[in-house]
C-alpha cells in the first residue's frame, strides 16, 4: 500500500466584480489569491496556509498589488495624445491604441 500526499497551491477569486486593469486596461482584473493546500492523492483536503490577495489580469495574464497606482505621466505635445484605457502615448493620427487596440 501507497500514499500520494503533499502540499499544492490553489488559485482562488475572492472578487467576482472586475476592476479595470492598470497594464491594459480592459475590465478582466480580479482580486484573486493563492492558497496552500495538504492534499492526499492529489485532493486538496485542508488549507495550510493563506495567501495575500492581489489583482490578476485574465487578459494580459499579469498580477500586481492591490494597491496599484500608475505613475503620471510628463505632459503631452500636440501630436500625441493618450489612450483612456491603458494611459500610454501614441501618435494622433492612429485611431486606435497600439498599446492596447481601445478606439481613440
Amino acid at each position: 500500500m501507497f500514499l500520494i500526499a503533499g502540499v499544492q497551491p490553489k488559485t482562488r477569486r475572492v472578487d467576482e466584480n472586475p476592476q479595470r486593469c492598470p497594464v491594459c486596461g480592459l475590465m478582466q482584473a480580479y482580486t484573486t489569491r493563492v492558497d496552500h493546500y495538504l492534499s492526499l492523492f492529489f485532493i486538496p483536503l485542508i488549507r495550510v496556509k493563506r495567501g495575500e490577495p492581489f489583482l490578476l489580469c485574465e487578459h494580459c495574464e499579469r498580477s500586481m498589488q492591490t494597491a496599484f497606482e500608475p505613475a503620471p505621466s510628463p505632459p503631452l505635445d500636440g501630436t500625441e495624445r493618450v489612450c483612456v484605457a491603458c494611459r500610454k502615448r501614441f501618435d494622433r493620427s492612429f485611431k486606435y491604441c497600439p498599446h492596447c487596440g481601445q478606439r481613440a
